[in-house]
């Protein structure tokens, strides 16, 4: 016994004795973070390395006790030396003060511009040729995997993706997100985290990837942007737009605003062509004219009262103008027999208000990286759409009519969010939070019809209800980095409680349902900065209020739109599998949807046409995508993205299959003839597609650009062709059970644009600070 004792004594204090480790975190110079440097420990043959991550902590393990000299790398570049003696579990905090311009120089400059680290590919602007001169918009088409279509969405791997900013998922959708990116500046963006598949940290209703648009801590002082370009493809085709950004900061405090404004006009033609099945044929063709005036005004403020924590409020609004003037012909045959003739005119305005103030405070609780977050946001977008719809029909005046459509639509909504990041020194990470939110709709639609000179009130079309929908939210994930490999495994639970009442016929909907969201991602490290990986996640997508209201809106004599209060959400389960390379991306995936969402013409007996959003069937995608970011010479960079899929459809109505191959191809180049003259060319194919049951024609968009510095950098000029070949237009077909519906649109596509941009900054040395964190928090909201 007592020899066993002995054993297991001094196998202990070998142990004990054997078992240091140094751990802390690396700072600069003001207290900020500095991740994804190298830290070398070494001593005589002992020599051990690690990478700081994203909150600049870092832990290594040493086989002994004793005097160790430990460096700190920055891509290859030395920035850091000093002994240490390590007894047991050494824990420092290094500080990286003012140190050789040149080698801050050099770091600057071999920053790395794109890295691959556990789920998330990081695009760091701040280290490009982007970083000047670009929009928020300009950052993200040119970001790795990212395109954008030509209706302004923004795309990964050729899906709609989420976008957040600092983490916080911006409310806003179509135009009015577009017009809050072109409101940022490249100046203030650090980098962009994009994340092929959402994790539960996300809403369920993400279908897509995740865009993280992390804004940086500006330089200390005053820093002025001034914006201004002018669009022309015809006359009466122009657009202009001009913004203002200001922002300064101190030690404590930074303030920051945008002002942008934009006007634009256009002009083109439609048709539209019902082919039914007994030989009728509906043709709608016309004229159109669009014109939109955009404000968007953004201020905040974040105040750091210490090195671990910081707290931040934004607030922002934005008024726009959108008028759709069209003037339209519809002619109905039977066969080769013309049984209507009617010309009709259509003016849509909706002019729209809508504003948010978003909180943040956000706390690092220890010195691995741990976290805890707060967000809070509260909203409101009023808009007042308003249709007059006249129609004449020459061959029989009793027929003619004319109505006028008057909508006030107010969305109210306000969430709250809390999350918790625990870092453990054996690197599992736990992520967890809460979040809630609510949404109240009211909606009223007054409709007027001019009968014998006088206006009256159509009872009949007249809608008003209030919608509320609100969402409970927990989630659970637990990360893991184990020599080459990496795990993350999350759950997400969602309640959605939904009440809509209809204030003329007393009516109630509700709906209540509780449900599960698993996902997964797997990676594992090959050599040479390659890795395979694998993910599964599933995800939700609700109908809106209004298209769960039973509105029904008359178009013309021979279409209604209609709602449908017995619409059910869909689901999307999601399976990829991914090879990633240094400047390559390959993945192959599989998705299935359930309950698709599709809006869809069907006729009654008198073969009038109605529009209804419907759960119509099952859609299933395969597919391949590849994208390649990266320097094919010194003086020639890429950014590509390219896909081949097969898409399947099957309709719940009648069985009907629309299934068919394609492919994608993005193409963004940049050609540096200087240090101060760069080429650039965008380009976006997309041949014959099937997607759900819409067949759609090939698309193509050829943008080429040239873009000069002056005055040191602080002045540039840009000069754009845009869709060089006037190639850009909307063709496709959709295929219904009674009939299939032909459609073409095309606007005023090709033209110039010049831009013109003046920055003002009284901070122009490069200091200690060029080598940040991902951890700031300008602008975290």
């Amino acid at each position: 016994m007592k020899i066993r004792f002995s054993i297991l004594f001094f196998f202990l204090i070998s142990i004990l004795y054997f078992a240091q480790s140094i751990s802390g975190k690396i700072i600069g110079e003001n207290g900020e973070a500095i991740s994804y440097v190298e830290i070398i420990v070494k001593r005589d043959s002992i020599k051990k390395a690690t990478i700081s991550d994203e909150k600049g902590s870092f832990s290594l393990k040493v086989p002994e006790r004793g005097n160790y000299i430990l460096e700190i790398l920055d891509n290859g570049i030395k920035v850091f030396t000093n002994n240490f003696y390590i007894n047991g579990d050494t824990i420092e905090s290094i500080r990286l003060t003012k140190y050789n311009d040149r080698i801050i120089q050099e770091v600057v400059v071999n920053k790395k511009v794109v890295q691959q680290i556990g789920d998330k590919t990081y695009f760091n602007v701040e280290n490009s040729v982007l970083s000047k001169g670009n929009n928020g918009l300009d950052i993200l088409q040119k970001s790795p995997k990212l395109s954008i279509n030509s209706e302004g969405i923004v795309l990964l791997k050729n899906r709609a993706a989420t976008i957040l900013v600092n983490g916080r998922k911006i409310n806003l959708s179509g135009n009015d997100l577009n017009n809050y990116l072109s409101g940022l500046s490249s100046e203030d963006i650090k980098k962009i985290e994009i994340q092929d598949v959402g994790s539960v940290d996300q809403d369920a209703s993400n279908t897509g990837g995740v865009i993280n648009i992390i804004l940086k801590n500006n330089p200390k002082g005053f820093r002025s942007i001034n914006k201004m370009s002018y669009a022309f493809r015809k006359e009466n085709a122009t657009q202009y737009n001009s913004g203002l950004n200001l922002n300064y900061g101190n030690e404590k405090w930074n303030l920051y605003s945008d002002v942008s404004y934009n006007e634009n006009q256009n002009y083109g033609w439609s048709t539209g062509i019902f082919n039914y099945n007994n030989g009728q044929k509906n043709i709608n063709n016309g004229d159109l004219k669009f014109s939109n005036n955009n404000l968007g005004l953004r201020l905040g403020s974040v105040f750091y009262p210490n090195n671990k924590s910081s707290f931040g409020i934004e607030g922002y609004y934005n008024k726009n103008k959108t008028v759709l003037d069209g003037i339209q012909n519809l002619e109905i045959y039977n066969g080769n027999n013309q049984t209507v003739n009617s010309k009709g005119s259509s003016l849509f305005k909706t002019p729209s208000d809508l504003w948010y103030i978003t909180m943040n405070y956000a706390l690092k609780v220890d010195s691995l990286g741990s976290s805890l977050k707060f967000i809070g946001d509260i909203g409101k977008n009023n808009t007042q759409p308003f249709n007059d719809v006249y129609s004449e029909y020459p061959s029989n005046s009793t027929l003619n009519n004319h109505y006028l459509y008057k909508t006030n639509s107010v969305s109210s909504y306000y969430t709250g969010q809390f999350d918790w990041d625990q870092k453990f020194r054996n690197k599992w990470d736990l992520n967890t939070g809460v979040k809630f939110g609510s949404i109240r709709r009211d909606n009223l639609l007054k409709v007027d019809y001019l009968e014998s000179g006088f206006w009256k009130e159509d009872l009949n079309q007249k809608q008003d209800f209030n919608n509320l929908e609100n969402i409970l939210a927990g989630y659970a994930s637990i990360s893991k980095t184990f020599g080459k490999h990496f795990i993350k495994a999350g759950l997400r639970i969602e309640n959605t409680n939904i009440k809509g009442y209809n204030n003329l016929n007393n009516e109630e909907l509700k709906q209540n349902y509780t449900k599960l969201f698993p996902s997964l991602y797997y990676k594992y490290d090959l050599k040479n900065e390659k890795s395979l990986s694998f993910s599964y996640k599933r995800s939700i997508t609700r109908p809106s209020f209004r298209d769960l209201n039973p509105f029904v809106i008359k178009q013309n004599d021979f279409l209604y739109m209609i709602g449908n209060p017995n619409l059910q959400p869909l689901y999307l389960d999601d399976i990829e599998i991914g090879y990633n390379m240094k400047k390559h991306s390959f993945s192959a995936y599989g998705r299935k949807t359930i309950n698709t969402i599709l809006g869809v013409y069907f006729t009654d007996k008198d073969l009038i046409n109605f529009y209804q959003p419907q759960n119509f069937g099952q859609y299933y995608e395969t597919g391949i995508d590849h994208s390649y970011n990266g320097n094919i010479t010194k003086w020639l960079t890429t950014n590509i993205s390219s896909g081949v899929y097969y898409n399947s459809f099957k309709a719940n109505d009648s069985g009907k299959k629309n299934s068919g191959a394609s492919f994608y191809n993005n193409i963004y180049a940049q050609i540096k003839y200087s240090k101060t003259l760069l080429l650039e060319l965008s380009s976006n194919y997309y041949h014959q597609y099937q997607y759900k049951n819409v067949t759609g024609a090939n698309r193509y968009r050829m943008d080429i650009s040239i873009r000069k510095t002056l005055m040191n950098g602080n002045l540039l000029a840009l000069f754009k062709v845009v869709d060089l070949f006037n190639t850009e237009r909307d063709k496709n077909i959709s295929h219904y059970k009674d009939f299939n519906f032909d459609f073409y649109q095309k606007w005023q596509t090709r033209g110039f644009l010049i831009s013109v941009q003046y920055t003002l900054d009284n901070k122009n040395k490069i200091k200690a600070g060029s080598v940040k964190s991902d951890n700031d928090t300008r602008g975290r909201l």
